[in-house]
């Protein structure tokens, strides 16, 4: 039986793939796949795009939810960093908080996380928080921002320098050179 010449360059072609096949399966493809994966992140660490990554150990503090476009990991993977963010912070008690920037950096070591430019956050029970840069200490359960910050909520505007929010007991504070402003109409005397 003769192969016509039309299917030739087919039977060329799954020949290829057959013999391919056959040395992945002999050689063992997931080795090969976590050598290159473990000597990209012996060279320079580890890049990833998009990424989904939930921290939820109880020992930690508060669970954690960050969603980001870029996240660099170091080589000894004890330090992230990422850009364009949006990050939940959930701990025990009912006080969450979504903030979203674009810089942020966690240090596995000190169990901080610093994040930077144009924060936005916005907790649970109807308050916004803007500021520039927020230190998260994990440990300790609280947010502190040194720069100019605003807080707004359903009747009120305040603005100042410097905050510090305490996840344990739920409670925001301006620091210093605050101004509060209240919404015509929410305060009857």
């Amino acid at each position: 039986m003769k192969i016509q010449l039309k299917y030739l360059p087919i039977t060329g072609i799954v020949a290829l793939f057959a013999v391919i096949g056959f040395f992945l399966i002999k050689a063992g493809y997931e080795g090969i796949e976590d050598s290159v994966l473990t000597d990209l992140v012996q060279e320079e660490g580890l890049r990833l795009k998009n990424i989904h990554y939930i921290q939820d150990n109880p020992d930690e503090g508060a669970k954690w939810i960050l969603d980001a476009d870029e996240v660099n990991i170091s080589k000894d993977r004890q330090h992230i960093s990422f850009n364009n963010f949006h990050m939940k912070l959930e701990p025990e008690t009912d006080l969450a908080i979504d903030l979203i920037g674009s810089k942020g950096n966690y240090d596995k070591i000190s169990d901080e996380i610093n994040l930077s430019g144009d924060l936005e956050g916005h907790t649970n029970n109807g308050y916004r928080i803007s500021t520039d840069h927020i230190l998260y200490k994990q440990k300790e359960g609280h947010l502190k921002a040194d720069g100019p910050v605003e807080i707004t909520g359903p009747f009120f505007l305040i603005k100042g320098s410097g905050l510090l929010v305490n996840l344990e007991t739920e409670t925001i504070r301006v620091i210093k050179d605050t101004a509060t402003f209240i919404k015509r109409g929410s305060l009857i005397l």
